[in-house]
């Protein structure tokens, strides 16, 4: 009986385990560059957002050259979560800046990280929609406060099972109160500034004594 020939095993595991150090290290920095896009978004900076999406774009695309020829980790949480914040990120850039969603081949993404990164994007569409609401910008905020609900009720349609979208009913179940909270206080604005305008509206008829 022969004895174990480890050699090229012990390769192949080395060479994984170098590549999970270079996907936690990568994660890091898609991290950065994620939070970096959305801070240019959310301050409607095209020019800005367009540099860091590209960016963003280059760092994703060689981590996907380098984790792809390993399963393990390709299909693996770790490579999930750091794909979805990608997307979350790329969602925000599209739907401001092109007035459209991206999809799973424009991000070359997996669809399971595409699905659970715009999930997400419901959260950082009412961020947008509240500082759009300070700055009194009305029917902006209401415009991504429809997107948002557009795109949980489509998300709402994929019925799997829980290992073929890790994540995904958990996320739905939070953003569902999420939105229904967003939409009391979007129509509670909306009746303040009505009343508001039709306050000043009838001051302006009594101080013209059409009234």
């Amino acid at each position: 009986m022969e004895g174990l020939r480890l050699e090229a095993l012990k390769e192949r595991l080395a060479n994984l385990d170098a590549t999970r150090e270079a996907l936690v290290e990568s994660g890091r920095e898609i991290s950065r560059l994620s939070k970096r896009l959305v801070s240019r978004v959310l301050r409607r900076d095209p020019a800005g957002a367009e540099e860091a999406a590209r960016e963003l774009s280059r760092a994703f695309e060689s981590l996907v050259e380098r984790v792809s020829p390993y399963p393990e980790l390709y299909y693996s949480g770790l490579f999930y979560s750091v794909a979805a914040e990608y997307v979350e990120a790329q969602q925000l850039f599209y739907a401001v800046f092109r007035g459209r969603l991206g999809d799973p081949e424009e991000l070359r993404v997996h669809p399971a990280p595409y699905v659970l990164g715009t999930a997400e994007l419901i959260g950082e569409l009412k961020r947008l929609s509240l500082e759009l609401l300070r700055s009194g910008e009305y029917s902006e905020s209401f415009r991504y406060f429809e997107l948002a609900e557009e795109v949980y009720e489509r998300l709402s349609e994929l019925d799997f099972a829980e290992p073929v979208v890790p994540g995904l009913r958990r996320r739905l179940d939070v953003y569902r109160k999420v939105i229904d909270d967003w939409r009391v206080l979007l129509i509670d604005i909306e009746s303040r500034v009505k009343l508001e305008r039709a306050c000043r509206q009838a001051e302006r008829l009594l101080g013209s004594g059409s009234l």
